[in-house]
């Protein structure tokens, strides 16, 4: 018996005590090819440690092997030491049996690292030098996948699936072909492509990606009962709770846009689009919890600002101009036009001319092509006595609206 296979005969007994000790003795008595098939072992058992040990002795007394720096280069990788694997693999000439090892370990260290140029580089080498090797178009087919270059995606799945592969890795190919489709933005090829897969490929993401598209081409029917039957499976799936009261608020059933939106809030109190559901479809349900759930989305989201609109705007239709002005005198309005067009007219309503006045004033640009604005610019300049401002903004109006009577006959009046 070997004193590797002793090394083995430990290992498999569960007992480690000596094994150091015994991965010395092969080192120093079996010959090189069974220590080769000791690393071998080893690294295929997880014990990196112990096969670098055994691979670092190989290297010495063959410096110019490929299999063996390719092999220190993917434990050098697991250790987090790019730099090292790189040292290893750039020994690598390109005429050695393990060069296309060497091309797979580099793209995935360059990868890591961000650098996916140089990574595509080696993975398109890898497919001219060995076009046999589906490995490198797998590869570079999930590199473009990565970076959400679908269309280049797709050439390499289809290369695969062309050639009866369906599956690489356990990675579904179809699924990865319907996902860059969506991706594409090309909804109704992604349908058709996600509409064929088996009931293993369409798994919880896959399901939840079609109910997506389903919404997204306005299948709003398709798309409730596609995420419906996902959560029947998994209650505690996030976004499919987003699609699934955006499609209810959609067919105009705001009770059940409503309820998803809640129980969506109840998995993630982070989500804008919750909120601004929940708001939508509940001012007609339960208009006091809906003016509850966006006060909440306002404190809570990052970056508030559409839930803050979508309040704002509540308000003004609702004649709340007193409101308005509490809600936007607390919060950061970050020079938002509407929000500033929403204040002027708060502030008309509550009689502060000046103010009104002035803020209607900074959004004049943004909004001079508006009739809406321009009515309220003209209500708020006629109750201010601004004059050449009311005559500037009655012609611009008339312009716009040539046919309004009561607007020409105001002009008319001015003189």
């Amino acid at each position: 018996m070997s004193k590797a296979d002793e090394v083995i005969e430990t290992i498999d007994a569960g007992d480690f005590t000596d094994v150091d000790g015994l991965i010395q003795e092969s080192l120093e008595q079996d010959d090189d090819q069974t220590k080769f098939s000791l690393a071998e072992t080893l690294l295929s058992r997880g014990l990196s440690v112990q096969a670098k040990v055994v691979y670092q002795h190989l290297l010495e007394l063959y410096p110019d092997e490929g299999q063996i720096l390719s092999r220190l280069a993917e434990i050098a990788v697991s250790d987090g030491n790019s730099d090292q694997a790189l040292n290893y693999i750039s020994e690598i000439e390109p005429d050695s049996p393990s060069y296309a090892e060497n091309l797979l370990v580099s793209a995935d260290i360059y990868q890591s690292q961000g650098m996916y140029e140089v990574s595509e580089q080696k993975l398109l080498e890898g497919v001219r030098k060995y076009p046999e090797e589906d490995v490198f178009r797998f590869a570079i087919a999930e590199l473009y996948f990565d970076e959400n270059k679908f269309a280049k995606a797709i050439v390499f799945y289809n290369f695969l699936l062309d050639d009866g592969i369906e599956e690489y890795s356990g990675i579904s190919l179809k699924l990865r072909k319907s996902s860059s489709l969506a991706g594409m933005g090309k909804y109704e090829e992604a349908i058709t492509e996600f509409e064929q897969l088996n009931a293993i490929e369409l798994n919880e993401d896959a399901q939840y990606q079609l109910g997506f598209l389903y919404n997204q081409v306005k299948n709003y029917n398709k798309s409730i009962a596609t995420l419906e039957k996902l959560l029947d499976v998994n209650r505690d799936y996030p976004t499919a709770y987003v699609v699934l009261a955006d499609d209810y608020l959609n067919i105009k059933n705001n009770e059940q846009a409503f309820k998803y939106a809640q129980l969506g809030l109840n998995l993630n109190e982070l989500d804008e689009r919750l909120y601004e559901t929940a708001f939508d479809a509940g001012v007609s349900e339960n208009p006091e919890e809906a003016l509850n759930i966006i006060n909440k989305g306002i404190k809570s989201v990052e970056h508030p600002l559409t839930l803050i609109i979508r309040l704002s705007d509540f308000y003004i239709t609702h004649g709340q101009y007193k409101n308005n002005l509490d809600l936007l005198e607390s919060v950061d309005i970050n020079n938002n036009p509407k929000l500033i067009w929403n204040l002027a007219k708060s502030y008309y309503e509550t009689d502060d001319l000046s103010k009104a006045q002035e803020n209607i004033g900074l959004v004049f640009d943004e909004y001079k092509d508006n009739l809406d604005f321009l009515n309220d610019m003209i209500d708020i300049l006629r109750s201010t006595g601004d004059k050449p401002a009311l005559k500037a903004a009655l012609k611009l109006y008339l312009r716009q609206n040539p046919d309004d009577e009561d607007m020409q006959n105001l002009l008319d009046q001015m003189g």
